[in-house]
C-alpha cells in the first residue's frame, strides 16, 4: 500500500480522505524513524527529558523544571501524557501528581518541533536541540513574557541536570507568515533569511506534539497555489483548521535571502568552515536558477583579499573580481528542469514522500544537501569543489571509519556513511589521513585553509554579485550587514602585517615541540623562515625543508607561531642568524612577552562588532637582536655616563633605540605587527599618532614597552615609557591645544612634531638655530611649544617654553657683554628672534614694545581678528643665570611705566605689492614721507641721512622701525594662516638691517 504514489494534486477532483490519511501516516512514519534515531545519539537522561518536554509544557506544576506560576500559558494542542511520560516526570519530581486541575482547559501550545541536526546523519554528542513552541498568544500578552521565562528555565535546568543544550524560539504561525523573526544575536542570523529558514523548518523538523503543519498536506506540484489550495481543503473540510499550524508555502527562496544568509554563513564559517561551506553551496545552488553563467572556479586567490568592510552595502566590487552573470527569471521552459533542480530541499523531500514509503537514510537532510550539491558540481564538472565538498561531509558527520567501531553494532550513521565513502572512492590511506586531522600539524592546515578559504571567496564574490542586482531588497538590514561585515572584515580581510589566524576548527593541536627561525639576508629587505624541527634536525637533513611561514621580522614570526598556537610552553626555539644577536636569556624574555601580552584563546564578544574597530592593547619591543654599543659592549668597555638618556646617551649623544617591533590588538580582534628596523623612534612615533589623531572620541590603548637590550634595556624602556607618557599628556589630556608643537632631542638631532589637519609631521634638524627658524614660522591656530623633559637642558628655548604655555605676547631677552638676545612669542606661539647691541634697558626695550603694541593695536582692527591679547598685556623676562650648566631662570621685568617717557623718532613702514608681486615700502619719519616710487633703490639711504640730520650730535647708532602697516599685502604674505606678530617682527628686522647698513655708510 505504502509503495504507491499518492496524487492529490487536483483538488478540482475531489480529494480522497484516505490518501491524506495515508499522506500523514507516511510523514509520521518517517518522524518516527528521525524521533528513534534522535534518542539513539542520547544518553539514558537526555531521552527521558525529550519525551518529557511535551509534559513539561502541558502543565504547569511547581515540582517541574520551568515553573513560574500556575498562570504561565500551558496545553498543548489535542496531547495526551502517556503511561511512561508520567513515569518519568515522577522520576523528576517524585511529588508530580497528573491531576486534572493541571490540566488548560484552553490550549495556549500549538505544537513542539525540533529542527536541524537532531535525527540526522549530522547528530553529535555536541549537537543542541532548536525547539520551536508554537503558540497562539498575541505579541502584546503580558503572559508572553512569562512563557519565555519559563523556557530559558527548561533550558537551564536541562543543561545541568542532563547535560544538554537547548534552544527555545517562541513561534506565531501567522506572524512568521507576515514578519521576520529576531535580532541579529551570536546565535541566530537575524533578519537574514526567512524562507531560508523556513526550507530548513519543513526538512528538519521532528514533530513531537500538539498539531501537524498545514504544508504537509499540499502537493508540491501546488505550492506556487498554496494559499487557494489551502482554502479549498480548510474549506470543504477536508482536514480541520482547528488541527493545523500554517507557516506558509515555499514556492522557491527569493534572492534577496541569499546574501543575507550567504553572509551569515561566511561569519560562521570563522569558527566553523566545513559546515559552512556545505551551506554555502547548497545557496549557491538555490541561487543558480537566478544566474544563467557560471560562477568561474577559483584558481589563485588564497584569502578574502577583495574584503572590505562595507564593499556589500556599498557595491564596491571590481568588475575584474570574475565574470558578469545575468541575473533572470526563469521562463517555463527552463523552469521545468533547472527551477527542479534548484527549488528548496524541502519540496523535493514533499515530492519524494508523496510518490514512496519514506526512506530515512535517503531523506536524511544532510543526506539530501549533499546529494543536491553533489548533482550542481558534476553537472559544472568542478571536480575539485566536489573533493572539497566530500571532505566537509565526512567531517560534520564525525565517523572515524578507518578506526574499529566502539560498539558491537555499527550506527546507522557509520552504516550510511560507509556507503557514501564507497561510492567516492576513497582509499584506507585517505581515511586514516582524515580521520586523524586533529593532529594535523601547520603545513596541511594551512593547505586546507587555502581551499576553504578559496570556496569561501567564491562565495563572497557570488553574494557580492547578487548584491548589484538585489541591493534595494536585501533581506538583512543594514545595521545587521554592517556587523557581520565587520566579523568577515576581522577575519579574513588582509593587509600590511595582519596575523592570519590559520586553524579555524581544522586541528585540535599545532604544537611542535620544536621550531627553527631561519634569517636569510636579501637585498633591500630582510626574510625570516620557520622551519618544524630543531637546528639540530635541520642539520641531519639531506633535503631542502619547505619553511611554514615567511615574515619580514623574528618578531612578526614568533606572535603568528603563538597566536596560531605553534608555539607552546613546552616548545623548543633555535634561531639561525648569524648577523643577528641574541642570548639565550634574550630569547626567553622574548618569548615570555609575547605569551603574557597576548593570553589565548583570543575571544571577542558580539557586542564589540556594533562599533568601529579600536586599538585595545599596543606593546613596542625594542631593539630585537641587536645592542647598542655592541663594539664597547664586547671589549667589556660600554659606557657610564651621567647623561643617561637613552635617546641621547653620554657625552657621544647616542641615540641606543636602533629598531623597533609595534604589536597591536583592536576590538574585532585583529592582531597586526610593523617592524621597524631603522629610524625606530620616528616610526613609532609616526605609527601611534596616526592611529591616535588628537581630537576623535576614542580610549588611548593600553601601551607596554619592553627592551631586552643588554646593560641598557631597562633604562630604555623607562626612556621611551616617559616620553609616551609625555606625549599623551601633550595631545590627548585635553590640557593643551591639539596644534602643540612637541619638541625632543634623538642623538645629534632634534625633532619637532604637530599635527597638521590630524596628520602628524615630525620634522628633523641638525641644528639648534634651524630649530628656531622653523618654530619661528607662522601658525594657523595658537601652537605653544612643548619641551620633552630631556630635550634643550642647555638651551633658552626650555625656560622660555615653560613660561609661555597660555597665549599671549612674550618677551624675553638676556644680556651677554654689550649684544642681547631677544626671543619674542607672538599670540600664535610663532617665535622670533634677534641679537642687537646693548647700552640700557630703556633703549633695547623701548622701540620694541612700542612697535609690538602698535601692531597688536593694528591687528585688532582686523575683521579677521580674534585675538583677545591686549597690547598692553606683554610679559617681559630676563634670562640669567648659566644657562648652559642648566642653572638658567627667567625673571620678570616690569617696564612699563618708563617706556613712554623716553623721546625717539617715530618711523612708520607701509608695505604693498607692486605689479611683480615685489614688496615695496613707503616710510614716514615724524611725518616726512620717503617713497620707493621717490627713492627707488636709495630709499634707504634718503631715510638714513633724514635721521642722521635729526640727531643733536650726528650719532650713526642703530635706529628702530616704531611702526608697520601691512594691511594692503596680507593676502600674499599670510594666505594660509592670516596676519601675525611674526610678520612684523619678521619684516621690522628684515627693514632695520637695510635702514642701519644705510646708516653706516653715511
Amino acid at each position: 500500500m505504502y509503495s504507491r504514489p499518492i496524487d492529490i494534486h487536483n483538488i478540482d477532483d475531489g480529494v480522497d480522505r484516505k490518501q491524506l490519511s495515508l499522506l500523514k501516516q507516511r510523514f509520521l512514519d518517517l518522524n518516527a524513524q528521525r524521533h528513534e534515531r534522535t534518542c539513539a545519539a542520547l544518553t539514558e537522561r537526555q531521552q527521558q527529558f525529550v519525551q518529557v518536554l511535551p509534559l513539561l509544557f502541558h502543565v504547569n506544576h511547581p515540582m517541574l523544571p520551568g515553573y513560574i506560576s500556575h498562570g504561565t500559558p500551558a496545553g498543548v494542542y489535542q496531547y495526551t501524557p502517556s503511561n511512561d511520560d508520567l513515569r518519568i516526570a515522577k522520576i523528576i519530581a517524585r511529588s508530580f501528581q497528573y491531576n486534572r486541575d493541571l490540566i488548560e482547559k484552553k490550549c495556549a501550545i500549538d505544537a513542539l518541533f525540533i529542527m536541524g541536526s537532531v535525527g540526522t546523519i549530522a547528530q553529535s554528542d555536541s549537537s543542541d536541540l532548536d525547539l520551536w513552541v508554537c503558540h497562539s498568544l498575541h505579541e502584546d500578552n503580558p503572559l508572553l513574557q512569562e512563557l519565555e521565562r519559563k523556557c530559558t528555565l527548561i533550558s537551564q535546568w536541562a543543561a545541568v541536570q542532563v547535560r544538554l543544550e537547548v534552544h527555545f524560539f517562541l513561534m506565531r504561525s501567522d506572524e512568521f507568515t507576515h514578519s521576520r523573526t529576531q535580532h541579529l544575536s551570536s546565535e541566530a542570523s537575524g533578519s537574514a533569511q526567512h524562507f531560508l529558514l523556513l526550507d530548513e523548518f519543513y526538512r528538519t523538523a521532528l514533530w513531537l506534539a500538539g498539531k501537524f503543519p498545514l504544508w504537509w498536506f499540499v502537493p508540491a506540484s501546488q505550492e506556487k497555489n498554496y494559499i487557494a489550495y489551502r482554502d479549498t481543503l480548510l474549506g470543504k473540510r477536508f482536514l480541520k483548521e482547528e488541527d493545523l499550524v500554517d507557516f506558509g508555502s515555499l514556492p522557491y527562496i527569493p534572492p534577496n535571502e541569499f546574501i543575507g544568509a550567504g553572509i551569515w554563513q561566511l561569519y560562521k564559517a570563522i569558527e566553523s568552515p566545513y559546515k559552512s561551506v556545505l551551506k554555502l553551496l547548497l545557496l549557491e545552488v538555490y541561487a543558480s536558477a537566478h544566474i544563467i553563467d557560471d560562477m568561474p572556479a577559483m584558481s589563485g586567490a588564497d584569502d578574502l583579499n577583495d574584503f572590505s568592510e562595507n564593499s556589500l552595502s556599498d557595491n564596491d566590487i571590481s568588475e575584474n573580481d570574475f565574470s558578469e552573470p545575468h541575473i533572470h527569471t526563469p521562463t517555463a521552459e527552463e523552469e521545468s528542469a533547472e527551477s527542479i533542480a534548484a527549488e528548496p530541499l524541502a519540496l523535493s523531500l514533499k515530492r519524494a514522500i508523496y510518490a514512496d514509503t519514506p526512506d530515512a537514510d535517503a531523506l536524511d537532510p544532510y543526506v539530501m544537501v549533499y546529494r543536491r550539491i553533489e548533482q550542481y558540481l558534476l553537472e559544472h564538472g568542478q571536480l575539485q569543489r566536489l573533493e572539497l565538498v566530500r571532505r566537509c561531509f565526512y567531517f560534520k558527520v564525525n565517523k572515524a571509519l578507518s578506526r574499529t567501531s566502539r560498539h558491537a553494532q555499527k550506527s546507522w550513521q557509520r552504516t550510511l556513511l560507509e556507503g557514501l565513502v564507497k561510492e567516492w572512492n576513497w582509499s584506507s590511506h585517505q581515511l586514516h589521513m582524515l580521520d586523524n586531522r586533529a593532529y594535523w600539524k601547520a603545513p596541511h592546515v594551512i593547505s586546507e585553509r587555502t581551499l576553504l578559504v578559496n570556496e569561501l571567496n567564491q562565495s563572497y564574490r557570488l553574494l557580492s554579485e547578487l548584491s548589484k542586482h538585489q541591493y534595494q531588497d536585501i533581506a538583512i538590514s543594514s545595521d545587521e550587514l554592517a556587523i557581520l561585515g565587520r566579523k568577515l572584515h576581522a577575519a579574513f580581510e588582509r593587509k600590511a602585517g595582519k596575523i592570519e589566524w590559520i586553524n579555524p576548527g581544522i586541528s585540535r593541536d599545532l604544537s611542535e615541540d620544536a621550531l627553527c627561525f631561519v634569517h636569510k639576508q636579501q637585498e633591500q629587505q630582510e626574510n625570516w623562515q620557520v622551519i618544524r624541527g630543531s637546528q639540530n634536525d635541520l642539520a641531519l637533513r639531506n633535503i631542502n625543508v619547505e619553511p611554514i611561514k615567511h615574515a619580514r621580522s623574528l618578531v612578526e614570526l614568533l606572535l603568528w607561531c603563538h597566536a596560531n598556537e605553534i608555539l607552546a610552553s613546552h616548545t623548543k626555539v633555535d634561531i639561525i642568524a648569524p648577523t643577528f644577536s641574541i642570548s639565550a636569556n634574550q630569547k626567553q624574555l622574548l618569548i615570555q612577552t609575547l605569551q603574557q601580552w597576548l593570553p589565548l584563546p583570543m575571544l571577542r564578544d558580539h557586542q564589540q562588532f556594533m562599533r568601529p574597530a579600536a586599538v585595545e592593547r599596543m606593546l613596542i619591543l625594542v631593539n630585537t637582536g641587536v645592542e647598542p654599543q655592541a663594539d664597547l659592549h664586547k671589549k667589556g668597555m660600554q659606557m657610564l655616563s651621567n647623561q643617561k638618556d637613552a635617546l641621547g646617551y653620554s657625552g657621544l649623544r647616542e641615540n641606543l633605540m636602533i629598531n623597533a617591533d609595534i604589536i597591536q590588538v583592536n576590538s574585532w580582534g585583529e592582531l597586526v605587527c610593523r617592524h621597524y628596523p631603522s629610524d625606530a623612534l620616528i616610526n613609532c612615533l609616526q605609527h601611534y599618532c596616526r592611529l591616535f589623531p588628537p581630537g576623535k572620541h576614542f580610549s588611548l590603548p593600553e601601551l607596554s614597552i619592553r627592551c631586552f637590550s643588554t646593560g641598557q634595556g631597562n633604562n630604555i624602556a623607562q626612556r621611551l615609557t616617559d616620553l609616551w607618557r609625555d606625549l599623551i599628556s601633550c595631545f590627548y589630556s585635553g590640557t593643551r591645544p591639539r596644534s602643540s608643537r612637541y619638541i625632543l632631542e634623538m642623538g645629534d638631532e632634534y625633532l619637532l612634531l604637530q599635527f597638521f589637519q590630524q596628520q602628524p609631521q615630525i620634522q628633523r634638524f641638525k641644528s639648534y638655530e634651524k630649530l628656531l627658524n622653523k618654530l619661528a614660522q607662522a601658525q594657523s591656530d595658537f601652537s605653544p611649544m612643548v619641551i620633552d623633559r630631556y630635550a634643550l637642558r642647555d638651551k633658552p628655548l626650555r625656560i622660555i617654553g615653560d613660561i609661555a604655555r597660555q597665549c599671549g605676547i612674550y618677551l624675553f631677552y638676556q644680556l651677554d657683554q654689550q649684544q642681547a638676545q631677544i626671543t619674542i612669542i607672538d599670540e600664535k606661539g610663532s617665535l622670533f628672534t634677534t641679537t642687537t647691541e646693548y647700552h640700557n634697558q630703556q633703549t633695547l626695550l623701548r622701540p620694541l614694545v612700542n612697535f609690538i603694541r602698535a601692531a597688536l593695536q593694528r591687528q585688532s582692527h582686523s575683521i579677521d581678528f580674534n585675538n583677545a591679547t591686549n597690547p598692553q598685556d606683554i610679559q617681559i623676562y630676563e634670562l640669567t643665570g648659566n644657562i648652559k650648566q642648566h642653572q638658567g631662570i627667567a625673571e620678570r621685568r616690569e617696564l612699563h611705566n618708563n617706556l613712554n617717557q623716553l623721546h625717539y623718532i617715530n618711523i612708520k613702514a607701509i608695505a604693498e605689492m607692486d605689479s611683480a608681486q615685489v614688496l615695496r615700502f613707503t616710510i614716514f619719519c615724524n611725518e616726512q614721507e620717503f617713497s620707493s616710487l621717490v627713492y627707488g633703490d636709495d630709499l634707504f639711504k634718503a631715510v638714513a641721512s633724514y635721521i642722521v640730520r635729526r640727531r643733536k650730535q650726528g650719532e650713526r647708532y642703530p635706529c628702530y622701525i616704531t611702526d608697520l602697516d601691512l594691511s594692503l599685502c596680507q593676502d600674499t604674505l599670510a594666505q594660509q594662516t592670516g596676519l601675525q606678530l611674526g610678520h612684523y617682527l619678521q619684516l621690522k628686522a628684515e627693514l632695520e638691517q637695510k635702514l642701519n647698513s644705510a646708516l653706516a655708510l653715511l
